[in-house]
């Protein structure tokens, strides 16, 4: 059987500098937007850093993915 790894041109998980694979949950979990939430995703947003500067389109993907 062929290994397929070997023909890939892809990186390795140790090759990844760019992102990080977070470990597995030990309890399933849920989330939900509510009526309660703040219309402004980066209001009280514990993954937006506000004291990053961020361009336009950062907001704008960082927006899409939270709504």
């Amino acid at each position: 059987m062929k290994d397929h790894h070997k023909d890939t041109n892809q990186p390795t998980f140790d090759e990844l500098s760019d992102r990080f694979i977070g470990e597995a949950a030990k309890q399933p979990s849920l989330s939900m937007k509510t009526n309660l939430d703040p219309k402004d995703v980066t209001k009280d947003n514990p993954y937006f850093d506000k004291k990053k500067k961020h361009t336009p389109e950062e907001i704008e993907t960082f927006k899409k993915f939270f709504q």
